[in-house]
């Protein structure tokens, strides 16, 4: 059968609740450690890998000063769900794109699923959803091992689908809506005639800063977009202890959520690198 797997952008969402501040001393607590054995850090590894080589060739590709954002999450897991139904030299191929090379099928769902089911509820102030689907079309009869190990592993929801049906797309699109709260909205146009199957992976996040930002201290700054060329845009401000990494010639800064086991990495080029 023809595979297509739907994948889906993470929707990052960064709330500028208030967390906690010298006048409201709500202390968010501080991470959560989650043990994960060396198999499972190992997948984790190299997911991270695949997601750093994946974003290289997509920022060659774009066009101009165009924004770009992906989930590499989205894609490994759809992917991986995607190797519970592969075998001989495709599944050998797969294993070796997602970095995966000498990890068993069983440490790869074990790992996807520690993710989703500890991760997921962790901290109060973060809302992480992940939502899995496996859409077969009526006339494809599917391995049931296939099916069932997606839905343990993955949680993934089975539907069926047909193609022919000038619904089908709305059908779709609706439940990405749903579990992307209507941040991902007309994601498919329409769907090919000969497609079999689609895997979606929808995730949505909402968390609120450790360190609130005061509305107070956002000023329309120049943004350089390159350098020779600014937009005037509203820039945050705060003055806070945070963690700060050197290297090469970047700065990156970590702006953490909640209690810290989540946060947004902001990655910024020496002044010279962009003008170089």
């Amino acid at each position: 059968g023809i595979f297509a797997a739907g994948i889906l952008s993470l929707v990052l969402v960064p709330s500028c609740e208030k967390a906690w501040t010298k006048d409201q001393p709500v202390d968010p607590g501080n991470p959560v450690n989650i043990s994960i054995d060396v198999h499972q850090k190992e997948v984790i590894d190299s997911a991270n890998r695949f997601a750093f080589d994946l974003f290289k060739p997509i920022l060659a590709d774009a066009k101009g000063d165009e924004n770009i954002m992906i989930s590499p999450f989205s894609i490994t897991s759809a992917l991986s769900m995607t190797l519970n139904g592969a075998a001989k030299e495709t599944f050998v191929a797969m294993k070796k794109a997602l970095r995966l090379e000498g990890k068993t099928l069983e440490q790869i769902n074990e790992t996807y699923l520690k993710l989703m089911t500890e991760m997921v509820p962790v901290d109060e102030r973060v809302v992480l959803e992940i939502a899995n689907s496996v859409w077969v079309e009526k006339r494809l009869n599917v391995n049931h091992k296939f099916m069932t190990d997606v839905k343990n592993w993955y949680k993934a929801e089975a539907r069926g689908i047909d193609v022919t049906d000038p619904d089908a797309v709305n059908i779709v699109n609706n439940w990405i809506e749903d579990k992307t709260h209507d941040k991902i909205t007309d994601m498919l146009d329409y769907l090919d005639p000969d497609l079999a199957m689609l895997l979606i992976n929808a995730v949505y996040f909402n968390g609120k800063w450790r360190y609130q930002f005061d509305k107070a201290d956002t000023k329309d700054e120049p943004f350089y977009v390159t350098s020779a060329t600014q937009k005037r845009v509203p820039m945050m401000h705060q003055e806070e202890n945070l963690k700060v990494l050197r290297t090469g010639n970047l700065t990156i800064v970590d702006l953490p959520y909640g209690q810290g086991n989540y946060s947004m990495l902001g990655v910024f080029p020496d002044v010279e690198a962009t003008t170089s």
